[in-house]
């Protein structure tokens, strides 16, 4: 059970890490490029990216789930540490993972506000203006910060796995 646990957490990790630097590397990059100048007709359909982005949502939440699921398995099986252990053990292990745990907790506040409160938002403000709303003036704000919080996301995930081979291989010498 343990190993098919491990292996749940490191494929659910390398689904989410990789789906999202797909989008943020590949993706993104490329449908801009496609983008028509004001008053042309679009190549791709109009909404694509925020199809795409929705559909990877619901990947990326579940990889969140199993990823904190496997994780509160893996603790206590292999390592024997439990809730109170936690917070009263020392050493390099030890806060390493706390390091880990903080981080995943940011990733995971972060991955909120974007997917389920400035995203939407944002996306609604858009659909507002191409009906024919007048955009509100912090909307460029809004949308940088969207794009911003992905980035940043990023590279914590990035981090979160770089202090993750720390925590069990050691410091880099």
């Amino acid at each position: 059970m343990y190993q098919a646990a491990v292996f749940i957490h490191l494929a659910s990790a390398i689904v989410w890490i990789g789906g999202s630097l797909f989008l943020a590397l590949v993706l993104i990059p490329v449908l801009r490029r496609f983008a028509p100048p004001p008053g042309q007709t679009p190549v791709l359909p109009p909404d694509m990216l925020g199809t795409l982005a929705r559909r990877f949502r619901v990947i990326s939440w579940i990889c969140i789930v199993l990823l904190v699921a496997t994780g509160l398995y893996i603790l206590p099986t292999r390592y024997g540490i439990g809730f109170a252990e936690f917070f009263s053990l020392g050493g390099h292990f030890a806060a390493t993972l706390q390091l880990k745990v903080a981080l995943v907790a940011v990733v995971i506040w972060l991955s909120a506000m974007h997917d389920f409160i400035i995203g939407p938002y944002t996306n609604r403000l858009i659909e507002a203006m191409l009906a024919g709303a007048e955009p509100p003036g912090y909307l460029p704000a809004l949308r940088k910060a969207v794009v911003w919080i992905a980035r940043i996301n990023v590279l914590l995930t990035i981090l979160i796995v770089a202090v993750a081979v720390t925590m069990t291989r050691g410091t880099p010498v």
